[in-house]
């Protein structure tokens, strides 16, 4: 049986990840494409999807492509520990505005989503947390409902 070099087994981790995303995003892709895409000026409910979907996969592919060019690790992947803290606060915060953005509304489903996030990170001061939370839910208000007129519920239903 053909064992793997050690120093190979970066750039397959990296590959790997880009094909992750790759297929993903044409998921995405396949899983929007029944919905109208509309045009530039009048975007349909599937136009954002397909958008996002290309870009992932041309992100993904970015990355396989880079990493066949450059197979060489840049760094010693081995000795990077998995940042589990990071890992599991990022797709909390992707779960609690899942589950907040119908019955809160958008501006708490943003709030806690992002303070969740900013978990993460192990330095952050809860004044921090508060002050970013609250500066990106008035952004994200402004933008998603007074700027696009998105039909979503600012404070619940």
């Amino acid at each position: 049986m053909h064992q793997t070099d050690k120093s190979d087994l970066p750039t397959w981790r990296r590959i790997i990840s880009g094909l992750i995303l790759a297929i993903v995003g044409t998921t995405m892709l396949a899983t929007s494409w029944s919905y109208s895409a509309g045009s530039l000026t009048q975007m349909g409910p599937g136009f954002m999807p397909q958008v996002i979907a290309i870009a992932i996969i041309a992100m993904g592919l970015g990355i396989i492509v880079s990493d066949l060019r450059d197979p060489v690790s840049r760094f010693d992947e081995r000795s990077q520990p998995l940042h589990w803290r990071s890992l599991v606060f990022i797709c909390c915060a992707v779960l609690v505005f899942v589950l907040l953005i119908e019955p809160a509304g958008l501006v708490p489903a943003m709030f806690c989503a992002v303070a969740v996030s900013m978990l993460a990170n192990p330095n952050i001061s809860f004044v921090g947390v508060v002050v970013y939370s609250a500066a990106v839910s008035l952004f994200g208000w402004f933008l998603f409902l007074v700027a696009l007129g998105l039909p979503l519920s600012a404070f619940g239903r």
